[in-house]
């Protein structure tokens, strides 16, 4: 049975795997060790990372990271043939195209690799992209013709015809519909990342989303907000290639995993911000927020067993991540800052019969390696410090009622600063979208 929501990942369990990043979400955190799980498993050792490209400082090791030896030879793909219409497509891809290459080929959490993971064997193989899509979109696709990858009409930034933007499409999935016209499937994908990022407004963006009148309110200022403004862009970004002439209809897909709930709920908003997001009427572009499990399905029911197993281990089933989070110490009681004191020598984990099952293996192992105690009593746990309120700033607490820090006798202890370097490279990585 699939997890209903992402493990919630201890500091100190994600530091020894070398994926502590400030700032990643519950769900990016744990797919993040899901990803550094995946490649120990393959036996592969973890890359290094530079913040911000810096040489100014030492490079840190990144879990999610390949070594530069093993993106050259394909591990991040699927198969051989995988990678080799990667590098295909690299040296062929449009005139201004965006490609991250070293993201692409090294970052096990991009959804750079994800989405070509997704759709190259479709690519290699038609009828089994026809099979898929017509399972995904039975009112829409009779079959498909072919597939592109980070495509975009609008390669001139200052071509009046389109955005005036370097925006682009994940993948254009060319079809014919059931009415016998030619359209495109336009794909944005998602794994561990929200929405956005939000592009540099232009008043460009005003003048489309007006003159396209694919929305129920233009000028809403929710379709300029983080959440929804990429989903806005993309959108009238396919409105322009109908209006152009480069297809007769358009629908527009956002594919990700059920559990990234941010991009979940984008969506659902979004889905209500459009005239008609069934696409119904052939003047309007259709929406569909596509699950990647949903994705997963199709392929198996298409007869191609053995990628979509890989896409379930590899991006969506976080069972290894759970059981790495109950074999890992005190790991029901660890905040985000790492394990607090224990309140007196004695002092018992809580038991482990209540928290949510997990594999029959793993909870067999930790339940043989807990102590016996004793001590009828139970022992009641400590209050995780994700649990407290929040403390008030220095600021904000009046003078007479400050007091010095006491550790010691209380059974407290003040956490120990983390060193300021390291703090700044982690941060660093954060920002730079690893």
């Amino acid at each position: 049975m699939p997890l209903s929501r992402a493990p919630l990942v201890p500091a100190s369990l994600l530091r020894r795997h070398d994926c502590f990043i400030t700032g990643d979400t519950r769900f990016r955190a744990a797919a993040r060790l899901q990803q550094s799980l995946w490649r120990q498993g393959q036996g592969l050792p973890a890359g290094l990372h530079r913040p911000g490209g810096r040489h100014d400082i030492p490079a840190i090791t990144l879990g999610s990271l390949l070594t530069l030896a093993d993106a050259a030879r394909g591990a991040n793909f699927f198969s051989p043939a995988v990678h080799a219409y990667v590098r295909r497509s690299l040296v062929l891809r449009e005139e201004g195209a965006c490609v991250n290459v070293d993201r692409l080929l090294r970052n096990t959490l991009s959804s750079e690799p994800l989405i070509r993971n997704a759709l190259v064997p479709l690519a290699l193989d038609l009828d089994l992209a026809t099979a898929v899509f017509r399972s995904l979109l039975p009112t829409f696709v009779d079959h498909v013709t072919a597939v592109r990858f980070e495509t975009s009409p609008s390669r001139d930034r200052k071509d009046p015809h389109w955005l005036q933007c370097g925006s682009a499409h994940d993948a254009a999935v060319e079809v014919v519909t059931m009415d016998g016209e030619p359209a495109t499937v336009f794909i944005e994908c998602k794994y561990s990342e929200g929405s956005g990022p939000a592009a540099t407004h232009r008043p460009r963006y005003d003048v489309v989303s007006r003159e396209l009148a694919l929305h129920r309110d233009p000028d809403a200022k929710a379709l300029r907000s983080v959440a929804l403004e990429q989903l806005w862009r993309l959108t009238m970004l396919a409105g322009l290639c109908v209006r152009n002439g480069l297809t007769p209809q358009a629908h527009l897909i956002m594919l990700y995993p059920a559990q990234n709930r941010r991009v979940a709920l984008a969506c659902r908003l979004y889905a209500g911000e459009l005239l008609d997001p069934t696409g119904t009427d052939p003047g309007t572009i259709g929406f569909t927020g596509l699950t990647l499990e949903a994705f997963v399905d199709a392929l198996a029911q298409a007869g191609a067993s053995s990628q979509a197993n890989y896409l379930h281990r590899r991006y969506l089933d976080l069972t290894p991540v759970l059981d790495a989070v109950l074999r890992h110490p005190d790991s029901t009681s660890e905040g985000p800052d790492g394990p607090p004191a224990p309140s007196s020598p004695s002092a018992t984990p809580a038991p482990l019969l209540l928290l949510p099952p997990s594999s029959p293996t793993a909870i067999a192992g930790i339940v043989a390696a807990q102590p016996a105690s004793s001590d009828p009593a139970p022992v009641r746990p400590s209050r995780p410090q994700w649990a407290r309120p929040l403390r008030r700033t220095r600021a904000s607490i009046p003078a007479a009622s400050t007091a010095p820090a006491v550790s010691g006798s209380t059974g407290k202890q003040s956490r120990k600063p983390r060193p300021a370097a390291a703090s700044s490279r982690r941060s660093a990585a954060a920002r730079g979208g690893l």
